[in-house]
């Protein structure tokens, strides 16, 4: 998961006023609130600021019209992510005109380019923490590039319109009637 990245490189980059943090925690991951205080505390301590930025967090389910709201409320979606398969919540801040900032490494750069969002340098790194996922690499994203496209984003509300636009442009070709039809295109051309 990225949550640590983005908490990270948001109260290290931005002061008090000049931006607000949504987090929208999966309650699947089950994260208890004091233990998610914890990881903010401990980077307000490490950014060392006395005034933090707006930090936000939700971790309840939300239905199609809250999440649709949510995605709607912000500017740009962040996903500072280790891995993933194709990113869901990616393509659906996409399809509301959203840009999104998400590591140059998984699923979603099958669809996000520098045209429609902003693309985090990365390191890869052998994952040590979970048995499951032994001899896997995982991307650790680039805190001071990470920072750099926040920043870049704040100050540029044209560009984030502009890449807004190219979002939600490249969104309606990934509706689940254009997979089903490629899908059935490539198994035609199997059979």
């Amino acid at each position: 998961g990225g949550l640590q990245h983005a908490i990270r490189a948001f109260l290290q980059e931005f002061n008090k006023g000049e931006a607000k943090l949504i987090l929208k925690i999966n309650p699947a991951y089950n994260m208890p609130q004091e233990q998610l205080m914890q990881l903010i505390n401990k980077y307000i301590k490490e950014a060392n600021k006395i005034e933090v930025p707006e930090i936000v967090a939700i971790s309840s389910i939300l239905s199609p019209e809250q999440l649709n709201g949510l995605y709607n409320e912000c500017d740009v979606f962040l996903n500072p992510t280790g891995a993933e398969a194709f990113s869901l919540p990616c393509i659906e801040a996409m399809a509301c005109g959203k840009p999104v900032i998400t590591t140059n490494f998984g699923g979603q750069i099958d669809y996000i380019t520098e045209q429609n969002g902003w693309l985090i340098d990365y390191e890869l790194k052998e994952v040590k923490h979970e048995i499951m996922y032994e001899g896997v690499s995982w991307a650790t994203p680039n805190l001071i590039n990470l920072k750099s496209l926040m920043r870049e984003a704040v100050n540029n509300p044209m560009k984030v319109l502009e890449k807004g636009i190219k979002s939600l442009e490249t969104a309606k070709n990934w509706t689940w009637n254009n997979s089903a039809l490629k899908a059935t295109q490539y198994l035609n051309e199997i059979v």
